[in-house]
């Protein structure tokens, strides 16, 4: 089969002769639709962050916000029948260690993800467990199935954050991430106001439902989100830049007994003072990937419109222009493209 295959760091090849897969026990072969190429993608290619090759793990196909069509049925799938478009929830978990048994499958110890440590989406065929397949409704696309992903992170994010109706929350950074954490904290009742560096970002914020948007080359949010909030800083903040300071910002912006939810990787140490955010008894928090049930409410909100992706989904490419017209477009730094879709639908 076709597909695009990390051989290793820097190493990424469109290859005609791939072996096609064959669904185990309890799988499913996937005629994959469209995957959507990442910021995580291109790190794991051009750096290895993981540690997948340095590990000596063999050449791996990318690709972990997919989609695919049921072409197959492996034994005792009983739930899908070929032809059911189905988004592909990317991480397996093993229910045994000590993270599963506490219920923080997020955290789990022995856990594999679609595109990374196994076999992703960026092929024509794919094979996943029946359980992580999750069917699409009609109202939902084949090109907006993949944003599925980026959405279940947003939703674990708000879900983490315990945002209430009428809360005023601040999200950090407005790429895919952010941008689907804005509409997943305004179905939650909350008013937004969204903080990035990028023009373009902000415009589509505002047109995406933020109350307001800061420029921080124009603003220093310090100053005005006070004014913006009765004079006491917003509720919850929501970090998704992983940029140098924003997750310091997010913990010095948030008001006194707020709630701080850092979800930006952040390449560079940031120092916190905590002796401020212990007297202003402010909860700082990481936020990683989805839990249970986070990537059937990410799917449900973009169905039901709650959450609309279509205006990140920048370009779509077939298979065989995926290095030059995905990979090698999104490794731009003045990149002007949110989500490149690539796949023959």
């Amino acid at each position: 089969m076709k597909a695009l295959v990390l051989h290793g760091k820097n190493d990424l090849r469109y290859e005609t002769d791939y072996p096609d897969p064959t669904p185990a026990p309890g799988e499913v072969l996937l005629r994959m639709t469209y995957s959507s190429i990442c910021q995580t993608d291109i790190e794991v290619w051009q750096h290895d962050p993981f540690g997948l090759f340095a590990r000596g793990g063999g050449p791996r196909i990318q690709g972990h916000e997919a989609a695919g069509v049921v072409a197959e049925l492996g034994e005792g799938v009983s739930t899908l029948q070929v032809g059911d478009r189905v988004a592909v929830e990317n991480v397996r978990t093993c229910g045994t260690c000590f993270f599963c048994r506490k219920g923080r499958s997020t955290l789990c110890e022995n856990g594999r993800n679609f595109g990374f440590s196994d076999n992703g989406g960026l092929a024509e065929f794919g094979v996943w467990p029946e359980s992580l397949c999750i069917k699409l409704p009609e109202s939902m696309s084949n090109e907006e199935a993949p944003l599925s992903e980026p959405t279940s992170v947003a939703v674990h994010a708000v879900m983490n954050s315990d945002v209430h109706v009428g809360d005023t929350a601040v999200v950090i950074g407005c790429g895919v991430v952010g941008l689907a954490t804005l509409q997943v904290l305004q179905a939650a009742g909350a008013r937004v106001i969204a903080i990035d560096t990028r023009a373009q970002s902000l415009e589509l914020a505002s047109k995406l439902g933020a109350a307001e948007t800061l420029n921080v080359g124009d603003v220093d949010p310090a100053e005005v989100l006070p004014g913006l909030t009765n004079g006491y800083g917003p509720d919850v903040i929501i970090e998704t830049a992983g940029a140098d300071r924003t997750a310091l910002n997010a913990v010095q912006w948030v008001r006194r007994g707020g709630r701080a939810v850092i979800v930006g990787f952040a390449s560079t140490p940031q120092e916190i003072l905590l002796s401020r955010t212990v007297g202003g008894e402010k909860t700082v928090m990481g936020s990683s990937a989805a839990g249970v049930g986070d990537y059937h409410r990410a799917v449900n909100l973009i169905a039901s419109g709650k959450v609309n992706v279509k205006p990140l989904i920048s370009a779509k490419v077939p298979l065989e222009r995926g290095i030059p017209d995905g990979f090698e477009r999104m490794l731009q730094p003045n990149k002007d493209v949110f989500r490149i879709l690539v796949g023959n639908g």
